[in-house]
């Protein structure tokens, strides 16, 4: 029989959720900025700067619907096995009666 192991999806989610909650600090940092000066290199650091922290946003949107699909694949996973074990114990019941 298949079994699923409903505590460690929990406690992987768990890891996962608190990467996340590191990339969602990195990414609320203010960055210091030369907006005084009229180089371009400052501007495309700028530029930058922000592509990479709108990137890191967006793949942290991405991953936390992982970990939901994660949570939520490993409670299915859970329940099916519960069905399928009632399901054999009823049928060795029958069969031993």
């Amino acid at each position: 029989m298949i079994q699923s192991n409903l505590g460690n999806a929990e406690h992987i989610a768990t890891l996962m959720g608190q990467a996340s909650d590191a990339i969602e600090r990195a990414t609320q940092k203010s960055l210091n900025t030369a907006d005084k000066t009229t180089l371009t290199v400052n501007e495309r650091a700028q530029t930058a700067n922000q592509q990479a922290v709108d990137l890191s946003q967006a793949f942290n949107q991405a991953f936390q619907q992982t970990i939901q699909n994660i949570q939520s694949a490993a409670e299915e996973f859970e329940r099916t096995d519960s069905q399928l074990q009632q399901m054999f114990n009823s049928r060795l019941f029958y069969k031993n009666v």
